[in-house]
């Protein structure tokens, strides 16, 4: 989904991301009608400028989200991610952002203890994880880690570790 502002207009936007995206996934995107825009992780609130013709951040503040099952992150995401009997109950594939910019975040965690049994795989969408062009599988119960993006040749690396 797409917030489109109006070009021409220098200003300062506070938005708080309240969507229901449920099972669909959806990104939500606050662009101007020409310019860039910036997409906004589920659940936060985010200060954005508009330039008069592009859209950049501020401060964000993250919220948590609990993925539904298959899901394409965006910069700032802190996903819960469940895949036990009583969750997911299955292997959950998370796409990592297509084209991330040097310090850009995603958080993983396991709030239902079970990435031992039903893995989390983290899908390198082109860009390598941790200087190698693989996808990242994580198997360790309880994990909870942060992915930063440092460069082309690095890719992701871990902030903190698993």
């Amino acid at each position: 989904r797409t917030v489109t502002m109006p070009d021409s207009a220098e200003r300062v936007f506070i938005v708080e991301d309240a969507t229901a995206r449920s099972s669909s996934n959806y990104t939500l995107t606050v662009k101007t009608v020409s310019g860039t825009g910036v997409a906004i992780p589920v659940g936060a609130k985010v200060v954005l400028y508009s330039d008069g013709t592009n859209i950049s951040s501020g401060p964000i503040t993250k919220g948590y989200y609990t993925i539904p099952g298959a899901y394409t992150a965006v910069n700032g995401d802190q996903l819960l991610i469940d895949t036990s009997g009583g969750g997911l109950g299955t292997t959950v594939t998370v796409t990592l952002p297509a084209s991330p910019a040097v310090g850009n975040e995603v958080t993983f965690i396991d709030s239902g203890n079970a990435f031992g049994s039903n893995n989390l795989t983290i899908n390198r969408n082109g860009q390598p994880i941790l200087g190698t062009a693989a996808n990242l599988t994580v198997s360790t119960n309880g994990a909870a880690f942060t992915l930063v993006y440092v460069n082309a040749t690095r890719g992701w690396a871990y902030k903190d570790n698993i």
